[in-house]
């Protein structure tokens, strides 16, 4: 089965067809480094490290690049605001960023181009565009002329007779038309700015990340990723931009947009006051409870976050990490030779790697996918109860390791091992039994309830006693 992926513009499901042969060039806008990642930004970037992820495993060699906003309006505001070097900013929250995508197990970006390293580009291609008549410099502004597009609005829907002054446009009266966009904006006191032949300034929004993905990948490149509240007037802008520049269309072979955050229904926004902060959700709920909450649904719905949906992700998150220690132990610890459900678990796995494929080929449908991954682990569980060899077990955590490597998911577990911390437990496993068997039930019930203290929960098996580690 080939991977389908839905371009939003297009509106329909397309087979996945690259440029160039097993290359994939892919870019999702990045954070602009002014306030705390808050959790739409954190459901964004788990998609896409999803996508880059599930395209290695396919074959695909994956050059993925993230930019970095480090000027724009909001991070001037907040500096004219809080009396800080917008740098100092910047260098703040870029800090708590890479830490927060360190714990949300991303790790799928290539590279980070900084928008400040590509001021040359920016005006190189802001003076294209005036050469062709598209833009117009205004009193050290230069502003993009969307009548002159024919193509303004195929992606979002939006066309310019809609955008009447004051309708989701900045009225501005130097603008030939009230949806015509900064290019390059004129430096306002105490504002950060670069030298241009329009006088000092910086570039406006939508021209930064147009000049990096040309810059790395040329006129045309595969995927655009990013939330949905970017579609317009951010994307739609780049579109213009490049298009209009080169003559290459479409600019993008395959935009892709994620479902957005909700709080009780409404998206969530610092003025109503449903913001969060990945960092004060980390310290409730594990990174990894985090990536399963966001990856346990489709990455084009919407999501309505609350602590009793990430209470529930978190205990459904744990069964599944029961699962994989109980297995990783008989990997580890079980007998050879040939067992009962031997046969029974092998071809679980062999399903639950085609039905995996096939959600995952299904515009990333990371929620079926993760059912899957439930049905193998009640299987799992059945086996083991009945008795699985240490190779078959073997062959099933394998598999299971792949489908974590694709959504980012059981690393913590893996990485745990067999430390000495397994090997103590198993040592005070060992004397429980041994007291068990002397009818010395004070010892064996003070080992069993101190364990449970430090989140340790034994089980009984047909193999032995289990332990798990919450």
């Amino acid at each position: 089965m080939p991977l389908k992926i839905y371009n939003t513009l297009t509106r329909q499901k397309e087979e996945f067809v690259t440029i160039h042969g097993r290359r994939v060039n892919m870019f999702v806008c990045g954070i602009t480094p002014y306030d705390h990642v808050h959790m739409g930004h954190a459901k964004t970037y788990v998609t896409f490290d999803m996508v880059a992820r599930y395209l290695r495993h396919k074959g695909y060699r994956v050059f993925y690049v993230q930019n970095v906003t480090d000027v724009e309006d909001r991070l001037i505001a907040r500096m004219l605001d809080s009396g800080r070097d917008w740098r100092d900013l910047v260098a703040e929250f870029i800090v708590e960023y890479m830490a927060v995508m360190e714990a949300l197990n991303v790790t799928a970006v290539n590279h980070f181009a900084w928008a400040t390293d590509y001021i040359p580009e920016i005006i190189g291609q802001i003076e294209g565009l005036i050469k062709k008549g598209i833009a117009y410099a205004v009193d050290g502004d230069v502003f993009y002329d969307v009548t002159k597009f024919d193509g303004w609005g195929k992606l979002s829907g939006m066309i310019v007779e809609e955008l009447r002054p004051g309708a989701r446009v900045e009225v501005d009266k130097r603008k030939r038309s009230p949806a015509d966009f900064a290019l390059w904006k004129s430096q306002k006191p105490g504002e950060p700015a670069w030298d241009s032949p329009w006088g000092k300034g910086r570039p406006g929004w939508h021209i930064e990340d147009t000049a990096i993905t040309m810059s790395i990948f040329g006129p045309q490149y595969d995927i655009h990723g990013g939330a949905t509240e970017l579609m317009f007037p951010h994307h739609e802008a780049e579109i213009a931009q490049a298009e209009a520049l080169t003559g290459v269309k479409p600019f993008v072979r395959y935009w892709m947009h994620g479902g957005m955050l909700m709080v009780g229904g409404e998206e969530m926004h610092k003025s109503l006051g449903n913001f969060w902060a990945v960092p004060d959700a980390l310290k409730l709920f594990d990174g990894e409870v985090l990536r399963f909450f966001f990856l346990n649904a489709h990455y084009r719905s919407p999501i309505d976050f609350s602590l009793e949906g990430m209470e529930e992700a978190k205990r459904s998150y744990q069964r599944l990490l029961d699962t994989y220690q109980v297995l990783s132990q008989s990997a580890k610890r079980g007998s050879d030779g040939p067992k009962t459900a031997d046969a029974a678990l092998d071809a679980a796995v062999t399903a639950a790697k085609t039905k995996f494929e096939e959600a995952m080929d299904d515009d990333f449908n990371t929620r079926e996918a993760i059912a899957v991954i439930f049905t193998l682990a009640s299987q799992i569980n059945r086996s083991l109860e009945a008795g699985v060899s240490k190779t078959a077990a073997q062959r099933c955590l394998g598999q299971i390791d792949i489908f974590g490597d694709v959504l980012g998911l059981f690393q913590k577990v893996r990485r745990q091992g067999l430390v000495p911390t397994d090997a103590l437990l198993d040592i005070l496993v060992q004397i429980r039994e041994e007291a068990r068997k002397r009818k010395d039930f004070a010892v064996s019930d003070l080992i069993r309830d101190k364990l449970k203290e430090i989140g340790v929960t034994l089980e009984d098996a047909k193999e032995g006693v289990r332990w798990k580690l919450k």
